[in-house]
């Protein structure tokens, strides 16, 4: 593939900037597009190039799926957030806790991430720094250095973020590592079966299936709007929690796993509490795509401005789902 003013860093192609790696030989299309976009600046990628797909929970946490749908997560418990429909067994497990920071409690922030294949493990903890376990056994990871998982994988660190990669798959996750949370994006070939919070690539009612149908309809006086109602919405998160609250290894497990069926909206919010979120928005607001209005207000009139940063950094502009009380 001939591109203009390309240049190789640590085997990594970069075209210009962001979004414009190019595939070489015996190199992972999406693995490299992920990783050329993490060199630059430790951050996710904002979005995909047409080979690869881009995925997210971000925040307290905002989540995007493959498709482009973007819902609020704001329940508490170890959920699968991606796994491979292909006989791999690898998948994304994230454990999400009530964040008790805040004077309120009306959302939940993700305070682990764990890597799983068939025959290894990763986890990284929230932290200052960063707590990492491979295998279950707790290790330190130096900065700007690479640690092999197995034949499966490697991590690699730069401050407090982290960039894992599949072998075989083709999948990159970028954990953005913070001490009261984790943002995790994640970068998967176009035509993967995923399963999971994330959804599948090509499916945007998030139809699985091991999962619920989550019916969406489109809302006619926004096409940037979907909407589904709360039964069906909290039916279809709850498809993807594990059961097992023991499957990492240390920290803070979820405080009630019956909480799902409480789902925090916009509407939840008193008028001076919008108003209030409103007023900071406006300021924070930008014409970058990566800046979402609706998941400030959310943030915001919850008491989360700190998260702010990640979601104005990270999320890209998608098609916002609405939760119907």
């Amino acid at each position: 593939m001939k591109t203009i003013n390309k240049f190789l860093l640590s085997g990594i192609l970069l075209s210009g900037f962001l979004g414009s790696a190019q595939a070489v030989e015996n190199v992972q299309p999406c693995v490299q597009y992920a990783q050329a976009a993490w060199f630059i600046d430790g951050q996710s990628p904002y979005q995909a190039f047409n080979q690869c797909r881009n995925g997210a929970s971000i925040g307290d946490p905002h989540i995007t799926t493959f498709s482009g749908l973007y819902y609020d997560h704001n329940f508490p418990g170890v959920y699968r957030l991606m796994e491979l429909n292909d006989g791999s067994n690898f998948s994304v497990l994230v454990r999400n806790v009530i964040d008790k920071a805040q004077a309120v409690s009306a959302y939940t922030i993700t305070s682990a991430v764990k890597f799983q294949w068939s025959d290894h493990t990763l986890e990284i903890h929230r932290g200052k720094p960063a707590i990492l376990f491979l295998d279950g056994e707790k290790i330190t990871l130096k900065n700007n250095k690479t640690a092999q998982i197995g034949t499966v994988g490697y991590i690699s660190r730069k401050g407090t973020s982290f960039f894992v990669a599949d072998n075989d798959a083709d999948i990159a996750v970028v954990v953005n590592a913070y001490e009261q949370y984790l943002d995790v994006t994640v970068t998967v070939p176009n035509n993967a079966d995923t399963l999971g919070l994330l959804g599948n690539t090509a499916n945007l009612s998030l139809h699985e299936d091991n999962g619920p149908e989550l019916l969406v309809s489109a809302d006619p006086s926004d096409p940037l709007i979907n909407k589904t109602s709360r039964v069906d919405f909290a039916n279809f998160v709850e498809s993807w929690r594990i059961a097992d609250e023991g499957v990492f290894s240390e920290g803070d497990p979820a405080d009630d796993p019956d909480y799902a069926a409480k789902i925090y909206t916009l509407a939840d919010l008193t008028a001076k509490q919008l108003q209030k979120a409103t007023n900071k928005c406006n300021d924070l607001e930008t014409d970058s795509e990566s800046f979402n209005k609706q998941g400030c207000l959310f943030d915001v009139g919850f008491g989360g401005k700190t998260f702010m940063k990640s979601n104005k950094n990270h999320q890209p502009s998608v098609l916002r789902l609405d939760v119907l009380n």
